[in-house]
């Protein structure tokens, strides 16, 4: 059976990933899904069109995404496929027509092209070709939002927010109020706000921004026009639908509706949906049903509102679970906050007063950790309440023994070994316990350090001049380890996957 008997079946905009936290097609449970799908399509003896975006290869290892999704490309490669890399996956372009990629799947890669079916000529790409902020190899600022995106979602442990939305969306959400804020201040700087579009919709993709989607069309249609073809059939919009009889999309599967196309040998479109292990047919959706002439314009969000809302989003109100995530922060900068001060005064030969302000500050602080730790005890479990309780009472002890007795050398050095070893072996402890709770690698780092850091003080001979140095290294290393703690330490419990909740990815 040649190519032009059989139906073609258009996917596009899968963002595949590698399985882990920023695999949103993993988190959407839809592996199994696509797996029915490719299984339908060789039942129907149907040609599959794979039309960019396949690979979420922005956030992720190209190597370990090949490995980790082998069976998924073994059963790609036996279908008749045609594989066009999008903008999300463009790292495979120049790879097409090469055999360094040695898995058959990639021998189906092909660069845009165009097959004659019922009298027309469909020209097949993912659409961002026609995109010039996407239509190139270098990264743009859609690129640098998924980064960061991806990065969030590693310490989040999943691609979804406890508030239930996707860590992408909001960011999208944030970045664009922070582009819109900062070019109306340059507008405003230079006087052209009235002339000037200071939305910063160029920067983004229509997938990310709506309002660049009557754009996208507009350079479709361009193209169409200027290469003499009939019918455009593409994706990057992430939204389904057609214009007349010459643009079709095939959507996506980053977001519920598992959509694809069904064309006929005669050039007749058909939209379904994949669900329960079976496609069904849909009306075909209609692409920009707003943009009739007269309609007015959806009213602008305020930037201001929409980035405070998305920021709220991202970094919640703290509930009482996350108290001591905000004392150990609290606890972190004030040691760094020390010890950098220590570095200021000067404990020379002859230097009483700066000798008596370096232990009176140690000993205010030794005051304020403990008051901290007896803080962030007031709501914890058993088992932490009292590790929290304990080095509370020994940093209020410290200060007021360092406050009291501490100002010969010999035995403030003693008083500060001592407490730094307390301390360190108190925050092992913690880590050790909590472990299988939180992450709290960083508790055991910022113990382990203060343990070794006690024993060198105690070690050294007692100086003033040696002392100051060797405390302030260890105060800043310390406080940089209960920041890290607080930070990365400590999460709110992970919210359960479910199936369809993958996010759509940004297209930019």
């Amino acid at each position: 059976m040649d190519n032009a008997a059989r139906d073609i079946f258009v996917i596009s905009d899968l963002h595949i990933g590698d399985g882990g936290a920023r695999d949103n097609f993993d988190a959407g449970k839809k592996t199994p899904q696509l797996r029915a799908f490719l299984d339908h399509v060789g039942s129907e003896g149907g040609e599959l069109f794979v039309l960019g975006d396949l690979f979420e290869l922005w956030q992720m290892n190209l190597s370990l995404l090949v490995v980790k999704r082998r069976e998924l490309l073994d059963q790609l490669a036996a279908l008749r496929l045609i594989y066009v890399p999008g903008n999300h996956d463009v790292d495979l372009r120049h790879f097409i027509g090469t055999d360094l990629l040695n898995h058959p799947f990639f021998s189906c890669m092909r660069a845009p092209f165009i097959r004659e079916l019922g009298g027309k000529r469909f020209r097949f790409c993912h659409g961002h070709e026609s995109d010039p902020l996407n239509a190139g190899d270098d990264p743009g600022f859609g690129r640098m939002l998924a980064i960061f995106a991806g990065i969030y979602e590693d310490q989040n442990g999943s691609p979804l927010l406890t508030s239930g939305e996707n860590v992408e969306d909001v960011l999208e959400q944030f970045g664009e109020s922070m582009l819109t804020i900062w070019k109306r201040a340059l507008a405003t700087v230079n006087q052209r706000g009235a002339r000037g579009d200071v939305r910063p919709s160029s920067a983004l993709t229509p997938a990310q921004s709506p309002d660049r989607l009557g754009e996208h069309v507009i350079g479709v249609r361009a193209e169409l026009d200027r290469d003499a073809y009939d019918v455009a059939v593409l994706g990057h919009t992430h939204k389904a639908g057609r214009i007349g009889d010459w643009y079709f999309n095939s959507g996506s599967w980053a977001g519920s509706a598992n959509s694809f196309l069904r064309i006929s040998p005669d050039g007749h479109v058909r939209y379904l949906e994949w669900k329960d292990g079976r496609a069904i047919e849909r009306e075909m959706p209609v692409v920009l049903p707003g943009a009739e002439p007269g309609r007015a314009p959806p009213k602008a969000e305020n930037p201001i509102a929409a980035a405070v809302a998305a920021a709220r989003t991202l970094f919640p109100k703290p509930t009482r679970p996350e108290r001591s995530r905000w004392v150990l922060i609290a606890q972190g900068a004030l040691a760094i906050a020390v010890g950098a001060g220590t570095l200021t005064i000067s404990v020379g030969h002859g230097s009483s007063a700066g000798w008596r302000l370096l232990v009176s500050a140690f000993g205010a602080y030794a005051l304020l950790d403990g008051a901290l730790s007896l803080l962030g005890a007031s709501r914890e479990p058993p088992v932490r309440r009292l590790l929290s309780l304990s080095r509370g009472v020994a940093s209020l002890l410290l200060g007021l023994v360092v406050l009291r007795r501490g100002y010969v050398v010999e035995i403030f050095v003693i008083l500060v070994g001592l407490w730094a070893f307390i301390s360190g072996a108190l925050r092992v402890a913690a880590s050790v316990v909590l472990k299988g709770m939180v992450e709290s690698r960083w508790l055991l780092v910022a113990g382990t350090g203060s343990m070794i850091a006690s024993l060198v003080l105690l070690s050294l001979p007692a100086s003033a001049v040696l002392l100051k140095f060797v405390l302030a290294g260890y105060l800043c290393y310390y406080g940089a380890g209960e920041l890290l703690a607080g930070i990365f330490g400590q999460r709110l419990p992970r919210m359960p996957r479910m199936p369809g909740t993958a996010r759509s990815r940004a297209t930019a």
